[in-house]
């Protein structure tokens, strides 16, 4: 399927310890890891199956910066998205720049959660969109400034919101026309930094926890149920990157 606008099509694993990570992912959660000459030097993916390639894992740029998930929107320009994102109260962390497989930069919504813009290089590239176990299920930002974030969506994007009530507090589905492309809620720890929380899916989430833990990870959240969508937890793993885990509702 072709990469597709305001539509997350990537994820990337910053850890701090690759070949712990490279470990604890593939027990826990099946990933087969694979390196791929790219440019002068190598990368390092995980993968599903023979073909799903979904995320790359890799050392952080900069010392100091802790292990963290990151996810890229695609949009269709990324230098004028970047703009935007800065005119309307974002932070611009890394200027556009090329890469093999495209144009990238770092931006950050308003209260601080990082997340990556990207455009494909080859317009004939396609990627994959399914939600199978082992695969990303969904996206969601975790806001310290909801409403200011949800109109900087609005504004930088183009995203349409509609709303739900959750137990917890209102959640925000965006959407690219009438097609769900990723959440919004209120930050639910006072500790925890703005963040975009990526969702795995995975076949027992109970399993899933277990063998984190008898893997030197942590559950960060006791399992909760949410009727029509699943069965998840928030997880950390042992280098600190922090994910979260689903079995949908059938």
């Amino acid at each position: 399927m072709a990469f597709e606008t305001n539509r997350f099509c990537w994820h990337g694993c910053t850890s701090t310890n690759v070949e712990v990570s490279k470990a604890f992912y593939s027990k826990v959660i099946g990933w087969e890891v694979q390196t791929t000459p790219m440019g002068d030097s190598e990368a390092t993916f995980f993968r599903v199956g023979a073909d799903k390639i979904f995320a790359h894992l890799s050392p952080p740029e900069m010392d100091g910066v802790p292990s963290h998930w990151s996810s890229f929107l695609r949009v269709d320009n990324v230098d004028a998205s970047t703009a935007s994102a800065v005119k309307n109260g974002g932070h611009e962390i890394m200027p556009p720049m090329d890469i093999p497989p495209g144009r990238f930069s770092v931006i950050s919504t308003p209260s601080g959660a990082s997340m990556v813009l990207f455009h494909e290089a080859d317009p004939t590239d396609s990627h994959h969109h399914e939600t199978a176990p082992g695969l990303v299920h969904w996206v969601e930002l975790h806001s310290k400034d909801i409403d200011t974030d949800i109109a900087w969506l609005k504004k930088t994007f183009g995203f349409d919101i509609s709303e739900m009530q959750m137990p917890n507090g209102p959640y925000y589905i965006l959407k690219n026309g009438d097609q769900p492309r990723g959440g919004v809620m209120a930050s639910q720890s006072d500790d925890a930094p703005a963040m975009w929380l990526v969702w795995i899916n995975v076949s027992n989430v109970d399993e899933t926890l277990a063998s984190a833990e008898s893997n030197n990870g942590k559950v960060l959240s006791p399992i909760f149920e949410v009727p029509g969508v699943g069965r998840m937890a928030v997880m950390q793993d042992p280098t600190g990157g922090v994910l979260g885990v689903i079995t949908p509702e059938a």
